[in-house]
């Protein structure tokens, strides 16, 4: 009778799980489709089974949705990652100083290099979406939804994201790349609708540099 009770309930766990993915996530899209600017401070976590412990670094993100974008980060001081609406731009001087990658941007799809609109614009059209449980990130309460892609063209093979209880804003993404590679972000300090430096979402390359369009 014990064993038939388990199994009863690990039957129905998983369908009220998915169900309660579903108000997250509906929360975080339309938290989402609100911004129109958005500042934040990140740290980043890297872990590479094949190179062994974590790499992190730390800097600042900006978000003018749909198409611009940029990361300038302070830890390696000088890498920047910028969408500027027709280019991405890679310049990573703490490891490569004399080249920048350029990038046409995509017009929609998995590639776009705006990291809030890849997991909480149009999610549950993209992703199998199970509830995880609660979270807290920087003493804010946040749920965890697990994300499987369903569509092609997704670089990862999943996606844990902690949604804000407060505002639906995501404050954290753990990523299990497609190499296997993990990688995670978590937002603090977030600022909504306030106007961001012009320059944050302009990049010109460095003088002596060589710029390389795959």
């Amino acid at each position: 009778m014990k064993f038939a009770t388990l199994l009863v309930a690990s039957v129905v766990a998983h369908p009220l799980a998915a169900q309660d993915a579903v108000p997250v996530l509906e929360t975080a899209e339309s938290a989402y489709d609100k911004i129109v600017t958005l500042k934040a401070e990140f740290t980043q976590t890297i872990i590479n089974p094949m190179l062994g412990g974590p790499e992190e670094s730390q800097g600042t993100l900006y978000l003018s949705p749909p198409d611009r974008f940029s990361m300038r980060f302070n830890d390696p001081e000088g890498d920047r990652i910028v969408a500027d609406g027709t280019w991405l731009w890679l310049f990573t001087p703490s490891t490569v100083p004399d080249q920048v990658i350029r990038q046409t941007i995509p017009s929609s799809g998995a590639a776009t290099p705006n990291l809030f609109a890849q997991f909480v614009h149009r999610p549950l059209e993209r992703y199998d979406a199970t509830y995880v449980g609660a979270d807290s990130v920087a003493g804010i309460p946040a749920d965890r939804v697990r994300l499987i892609p369903r569509v092609d063209g997704i670089p990862f093979r999943q996606a844990v994201i902690s949604v804000s209880r407060r505002d639906g804003i995501m404050r954290k993404v753990a990523l299990v790349e497609e190499s296997g590679q993990r990688r995670s972000l978590v937002f603090n300090s977030i600022e909504i609708n306030r106007p961001i430096p012009a320059a944050e979402l302009i990049f010109r390359p460095p003088d002596g540099t060589r710029i390389v369009t795959p």
